[in-house]
């Protein structure tokens, strides 16, 4: 059990879902939230945009506990 906590908690395995949820967080992105709003009449702000703010909020933290655990 001891080897598996060490797998997820190694560089590389963080490395990698940093940069799975920076990728994904950019695809979620849309054009909802960098400013077209007057063209579509719409709100500026949903669920996908919400998303992927997340994963990239989420993406920074893993990148920076990974840069700490050095």
């Amino acid at each position: 059990m001891k080897n598996k906590e060490n797998f997820w908690e190694s560089k590389p395995v963080t490395t990698f879902f940093a940069l799975i949820a920076l990728i994904s967080g950019f695809l979620f992105l849309n054009s909802g939230i960098t400013g077209s709003v007057i063209l579509n009449n719409k709100s500026s702000f949903d669920l996908f945009s919400l998303i992927g703010i997340l994963l990239i909020i989420c993406s920074v933290i893993l990148g920076l506990y990974t840069i700490k655990k050095r």
